[in-house]
């Protein structure tokens, strides 16, 4: 039988708003484990379920912002280890103790995870969409956090964001990262992305841990700019020079018993390798050199509606990828993913009985 003692050393920290059909089948599944979760609720009406009388859930509501919410984690997590978590999605228990195992045995990581599946429902149907395939193999294991960093973004994948890493080092960058909000999209995932590879090494294991919901966009109507137009817009000088201050100190925080190989320059430096990557991969086609010649707001007029055209149709669309999910599944165990179907089948269980009820 597999030993999952080692959930108690480990919090799971959802946020939400306003999505309590989504947050009580997640619940609903965490209230069968020993181990902790804590939620963190700005929704604008309070959370009634039985599960919150579990003694493994801690919820909070708190209205304010997404950043007041996330840096108050800091105050409720107790554990050793602590991994954020969607409202709407799910982990495999094996997967995040294989992970909670390796961190244990390797104080030389600040972060580990496994592979990722995308899935959506369909009355009783579910299925399973190709999600995050960079994760394949990935494994930051240089010596120098630099170099960790400079590889990460140049070909990036959200692989730390929501990974098992450590609370202590969880509580040093929510203090940096989650006081200020920058104005680019997007923000807060790059600098504790960032953060995550200055405090150790990081691994992905070929273990089958995330469940990443594609039933709902996961975006709100947000107009911020990418990050591509901020950083290089001169109006932005004094923002971009905090942002780069907070960094800098939230680097010398981390390696205060090293010796710290990062000032400004190079922390610009290697977040420039993430943006000039990523215009590279920005196809050049007529329409988009059209885009050039249109002002701004008319620009975010455009993005807007184009938003509310996404949002309402999202749920008709089918991605390109999608198969029965046992197919998705098969696809990952050729590839070598070890996969608990254990704790697959009553995730799918869960998903079927709350698409059911709805």
């Amino acid at each position: 039988m597999l030993n999952l003692s080692n959930l108690k050393k480990l919090t799971i920290v959802i946020f939400t708003y306003n999505r309590h059909k989504y947050l009580r089948r997640t619940l609903k599944y965490w209230s069968s484990y020993d181990v902790k979760v804590l939620v963190l609720d700005g929704s604008s009406t309070k959370f009634e379920d039985p599960c919150l009388h579990t003694k493994n859930i801690k919820y909070i509501y708190d209205t304010r912002s997404l950043y007041d919410r996330l840096l108050s984690s800091v105050n409720y997590i107790n554990t050793e280890y602590m991994i954020l978590a969607c409202d709407d999605e799910f982990y495999l228990p094996s997967a995040l103790c294989s992970c909670i195992n390796f961190l244990s045995s390797d104080q030389s990581f600040s972060s580990c995870g496994g592979r990722a599946v995308g899935f959506r429902t369909k009355k009783k149907k579910i299925f399973g969409i190709n999600q995050y395939p960079k994760l394949r193999g990935l494994c930051l294991d240089h010596d120098i956090a630099s170099d960790r960093i400079s590889k990460h973004f140049s070909s990036y994948v959200p692989a730390h964001f929501y990974s098992v890493i450590r609370t202590n080092n969880w509580k040093i960058i929510s203090l940096y990262v989650f006081q200020k909000k920058y104005s680019f999209l997007d923000s807060f995932e790059l600098q504790v992305e960032f953060l995550i590879m200055l405090s150790g090494k990081s691994k992905i294991f070929s273990e089958l841990m995330w469940m990443r919901n594609n039933e709902v966009p996961h975006v709100g109507f947000e107009l911020e700019i990418k990050i591509q137009r901020w950083w290089y817009d001169k109006k932005n000088e004094n923002e971009k020079k905090d942002f780069l201050q907070r960094m800098n100190n939230a680097c010398n925080e981390i390696l205060i018993d090293q010796n710290s190989e990062l000032n400004e320059h190079k922390i610009s430096e290697l977040f420039e390798i993430f943006i000039d990557k990523t215009l590279k991969n920005v196809k050049k086609n007529f329409l988009r050199k059209l885009l050039n010649f249109v002002p701004f707001k008319v620009k975010q007029i455009i993005k807007f509606f184009k938003k509310w055209y996404y949002f309402k149709t999202y749920k008709y669309r089918s991605p390109v990828n999608e198969k029965i999910l046992s197919e998705e599944i098969n696809t990952l165990e050729l590839e070598g993913v070890l996969v608990n179907h254990k704790e697959l089948n009553k995730i799918s269980s869960i998903l079927t009985d709350s698409n059911n009820n709805d």
